[in-house]
């Protein structure tokens, strides 16, 4: 990789409803194979926007719900870019794809908004350290959750 290519810049929020997971399911082809995978929702950070606005509206334009920001749980770094996690609690909206996911959603290209039962995590894949930080965020949520 050339050294002066900039990263691209992630903030993925994770969303809970009790004891399920907010993940899109992702189903695309690449070089005539079919990848199936579930994402943390998320995406690129745009100019002049911090980590925690780039988190709060992607958020909003994949799932059509508004979320707040709780806690930063960490980071990633890989070869191409750097991604931001965020455990976010849910506001209001009800739940439906949204945004480019929703305009670019064809056989070939599929996304589905799921909610995840956290027993059923070990069942599916997630890219990079993604189920790390789900659990991660969910101690933090159960915790929190237990004190009120």
């Amino acid at each position: 990789m050339n050294k002066n290519l900039k990263k691209r810049s992630v903030s993925r929020g994770i969303t809970f409803f009790d004891d399920q997971v907010l993940l899109l399911y992702r189903r695309r082809k690449e070089n005539n194979k079919i990848l199936e995978y579930y994402a943390i929702p998320g995406g690129g950070i745009e100019l002049n926007e911090t980590k925690e606005e780039a988190c709060l509206r992607e958020v909003k334009e994949e799932t059509s719900i508004d979320v707040k920001i709780n806690t930063y749980l960490g980071f990633e770094e890989y070869e191409t870019g750097v991604c931001h996690y965020y455990l976010t609690d849910y506001l209001k909206g009800n739940i439906k794809l949204g945004g480019e996911e929703l305009e670019k959603n064809n056989l070939d290209n599929y996304y589905e908004i799921r909610l995840i039962n956290l027993k059923d995590l070990d069942k599916v894949f997630i890219y990079g350290l993604g189920l790390q930080m789900i659990e991660k965020a969910y101690k933090i949520y159960q915790n929190q959750k237990n004190y009120c």
